[in-house]
């Protein structure tokens, strides 16, 4: 929450403003001489005021939850005086609104609502005019003068009060804005996560091979698919579980998403295999890129707790090129590469080509 100090500034409240207030209310040079009056009978009855004010509040139930502590109640007292007190002030400077302002952000912490609030300060007015009728109870017209210039004094406050809540109020909901949006950010980031490998799944993988095949289709970019899939992943689970098996993805997702550029997609595509979308990387440098990939994860044998063995993927390339019209008919030649890498003895990298679009064996 911000300080009072610096809500002047964020309400734009300048001196100027403060006169454009006063004339606006219709403040003369007799509500000066008025003020001054006014203060002399509020500060000869200053602790009447406040006792009876707070004895109104207490008879009723929301009220006296809220004034339960009597330290609170004391600390809000000892506030009172001093507004009460300032009253014969007609606001000339922006100190004077500041702590207007403070005032109206302490009650606002305190949870008091403004039904409360403003409704106070009818009541206050009431007790200060009733001090006013005793001093002045033969003149009529003089009392109305005071009692105007009262009804000034504290309509300006009132709508520092409004204000106050009202900025208080927008500031929590733009708070309250910017987690909800930071929990749907975190939420839709969970949402295009594949749950064990944390890269995307395969319908945010999708997305955005999509979007980029199209891209890279229209302005003629080069655009290169690597189809990754872990050699004897059957083997694997078979020997060591379900569990050890989760690991080693996690593992080689870990290692391909290490080695390829912030720009480029990488995804689960389903079970064992894995996507990855080379950016603006021709044929020459997506051959080198898988091959790196390859060997980091066949030269890093996978530990996990008793477990160790080793792991060798075997991956397929294929190059985005006009005779493709489809996302899906890219993905089916990266896919008919990496058959053609199983068929050729596994842990390898292979192109696609018409020789890779034959029948393939089993994983």
């Amino acid at each position: 929450m911000q300080s009072a100090g610096g809500l002047c500034d964020r309400l734009q409240i300048t001196e100027e403003e403060l006169q454009t207030r006063r004339a606006f209310l219709s403040f003369s040079p007799q509500d000066r001489q008025n003020l001054v009056e006014i203060h002399d009978v509020i500060s000869s009855h200053v602790d009447e005021i406040i006792g009876e004010f707070y004895d109104h509040l207490l008879q009723f139930e929301e009220l006296r939850g809220i004034l339960s502590d009597p330290k609170l109640v004391e600390r809000l007292k000892g506030s009172q005086r001093q507004y009460l007190l300032s009253l014969g002030r007609l606001g000339d400077d922006v100190e004077y609104a500041e702590g207007r302002l403070r005032i109206g952000l302490t009650h606002e912490r305190v949870g008091l609502k403004q039904k409360w609030y403003l409704g106070a300060y009818h009541k206050l007015f009431e007790l200060i005019v009733q001090r006013l009728v005793v001093c002045y109870p033969e003149d009529a017209r003089r009392l109305s003068s005071l009692a105007l210039t009262l009804n000034k004094a504290i309509t300006l406050d009132e709508i520092f009060v409004v204000e106050t809540y009202y900025h208080t109020t927008m500031q929590r909901l733009e708070e309250s804005l910017c987690r909800l949006k930071d929990a749907h950010r975190q939420l839709e980031e969970l949402s295009r996560q594949d749950s064990l490998t944390s890269v995307n799944n395969r319908r945010a993988l999708m997305e955005a091979l999509v979007l980029e095949f199209h891209r890279s289709r229209r302005y003629r970019h080069q655009f290169a698919l690597l189809f990754l899939d872990v050699d004897h992943f059957k083997e694997i689970n078979d020997r060591f579980g379900h569990t050890f098996g989760d690991q080693v993805l996690l593992h080689v997702a870990q290692l391909a998403r290490g080695m390829i550029r912030p720009p480029d997609i990488i995804g689960r595509y389903g079970g064992e295999e894995f996507i990855i979308g080379l950016v603006e990387c021709d044929q020459d440098g997506a051959l080198q890129i898988a091959e790196r990939i390859r060997l980091k994860i066949a030269q890093d044998q996978f530990a996990w707790e008793q477990h160790v063995t080793a792991v060798t993927v075997s991956i397929g390339v294929a190059m985005v090129s006009t005779d493709i019209d489809h996302i899906e008919t890219f993905i089916a030649r990266a896919d008919q590469a990496m058959y053609q890498a199983k068929r050729r003895g596994r842990n390898r990298v292979e192109l696609y080509n018409e020789e890779s679009a034959s029948k393939a064996p089993p994983k």
